[in-house]
């Protein structure tokens, strides 16, 4: 029997690697291929989705996902808080509001993963709370 993709709180630390480096093959090891990111901004489905997503919105700033907080493991499903710290690479939109190169944007998510049998995310909705609005 194979490790499930998402079991530790080490395989969220390597999810978490993943997304910080852009690692976007490693990253979808702990992801279904049909895996809905609702990200309360936008609801995407979908690898290729997601990761266009990512790839050209996120193009005007550089996402840093913290260390995750109050990580809680239950059945087929994982609930974390983690903060997140944008960097503005040129000027920019994010959640509507304009910013200029150089500004910053921190913010802390609560994240439910709904995991499938094999331990992937399945589905991800991701909650936001702006510190410095």
């Amino acid at each position: 029997m194979t490790k499930p993709a998402i079991a530790s709180v080490e395989d969220i630390e390597d999810f978490f690697n993943a997304y910080n480096n852009h690692n976007w093959d490693d990253m979808f090891n702990y992801m279904s291929s049909d895996c809905v990111w609702d990200a309360s901004e936008k609801c995407l489905k979908g690898r290729q989705n997601i990761i266009d997503y990512w790839t050209n919105y996120h193009a005007a700033f550089k996402e840093t996902a913290g260390k995750h907080e109050k990580v809680v493991f239950g059945d087929h499903m994982v609930y974390l808080q983690v903060k997140i710290h944008l960097e503005f690479l040129k000027d920019g939109c994010f959640y509507g509001k304009s910013y200029k190169k150089g500004e910053t944007l921190d913010f802390a998510c609560a994240d439910f993963y709904e995991l499938d049998d094999e331990g992937k995310i399945k589905s991800a909705r991701i909650y936001i709370k702006f510190f410095n609005l």
